[in-house]
């Protein structure tokens, strides 16, 4: 009896472990940030210096593209670690032409996209799937079906090169199927003036969003 009272515990744990690791891998971890404020000028400087020389050089000046380019990585690597639950690198986000940013060895399937517009910048990371983000300036119907195709463009790295394929996407739906998949919607309200969405392989269960302040992001 006792020792299949403890199978039964074992069992019942491994169920329970399961469950949770599938609702984490559900979970959509978002940073993001306001680049309206004072730019932390050395911080950034000292950070930059570690990412690989090709990025580093895109990022390096202190115009404003350039700075919310800086900050998407950095926000990327917090996301990331979310997922991981280790600290990521700068150098290990590999940027390579004609490819989606990605870790270069994570030992998992963490997947992450990046985007600003205006002041906002952010990033949204999935643990398994594929996901992609976009922010736009504006909340007109426009906008509204642009960050839509972009982001799906970007959860798949098919690129620009694929934007006329998207026309025909219906803006409103949860769900979209695109190249023979089916793929989640969820939109985001938290950038004022904006429309944001993401698009994912997974279904979401939830979205965990954290405001990260300017002074705060290129902290260690």
């Amino acid at each position: 009896m006792s020792n299949g009272g403890s199978a039964s515990g074992a069992a019942r744990f491994a169920v329970a472990v399961a469950v949770m690791q599938a609702v984490e891998s559900e979970t959509l971890i978002l940073y993001h940030t306001d680049l309206r404020g004072e730019w932390p000028e050395a911080a950034a400087r000292s950070f930059a210096a570690r990412l690989p020389y090709a990025r580093r050089l895109a990022a390096s000046g202190g115009r404003d593209g350039q700075r919310a380019s800086l900050a998407g990585v950095a926000l990327a690597l917090r996301a990331l670690a979310r997922h991981l639950g280790r600290a990521v690198r700068a150098g290990e986000i590999v940027f390579a032409r004609g490819q989606k940013p990605h870790l270069a060895h994570s030992g998992a399937a963490a997947d992450f996209s990046i985007s600003h517009s205006g002041p906002w910048v952010a990033c949204a990371a999935l643990a398994r799937g594929r996901v992609g983000l976009d922010v736009e300036l504006g909340i007109d119907a426009r906008r509204t079906q642009w960050v839509l195709r972009e982001a799906l463009l970007k959860a798949t790295g098919a690129g620009l090169r694929a934007l006329a394929e998207t026309r025909a996407l219906e803006p409103g739906a949860a769900r979209v199927y695109w190249r023979g998949s089916c793929w989640h919607v969820a939109r985001l309200e938290m950038f004022a003036g904006a429309a944001a969405c993401v698009v994912s392989s997974r279904p979401l269960r939830a979205i965990e969003a954290h405001g990260t302040a300017l002074a705060e992001l290129f902290a260690a």
